[in-house]
């Protein structure tokens, strides 16, 4: 049994229905700077691709079972060349980004510094944290 598969136990629920999520205003975030804390590497389904993450913009804690820390992220994809090196274009969004940010290779991201926007999910219809 893979890890994710656990077992569960069926129930049944009497009233359910549409309900209101907490939403987070991210208002207060955007603008800010803060530094590129961390570069993972990443294999998914479509291929290469490193996430560019940073350090703690807000840690939120009313009206949380836990404290939720939020941070800005970024996912940049890699592409793979004819002879099977993993690696980016000048032109493509890391390559502008890098050459922005004065750095040759995106694991110098970390320590630089970014300014926080945000971006939408058109998919999950949500607004998460990101930079330019």
């Amino acid at each position: 049994m893979k890890d994710e598969e656990k077992e569960s136990d069926e129930v049944t629920l009497e009233d359910t229905g549409e309900i209101d999520l907490p939403q987070l205003d991210l208002n207060p975030y955007i603008g800010n700077k803060v530094k590129i804390e961390a570069v993972t590497e990443h294999k998914g389904d479509y291929g290469f691709y490193i996430k560019v993450q940073t350090e703690v913009v807000a840690t939120l804690t009313e009206k949380r079972k836990e404290p939720l820390e939020l941070r800005a992220s970024r996912i940049f994809s890699l592409q793979e060349d004819e002879s099977g090196k993993i690696g980016w274009g000048k032109d493509t969004n890391l390559g502008v980004f890098l050459k922005k940010h004065k750095a040759d290779h995106y694991k110098d991201l970390v320590g630089k510094e970014i300014v926080v926007q945000t971006v939408t999910n058109k998919k999950q219809k949500r607004d998460f944290l990101s930079f330019n």
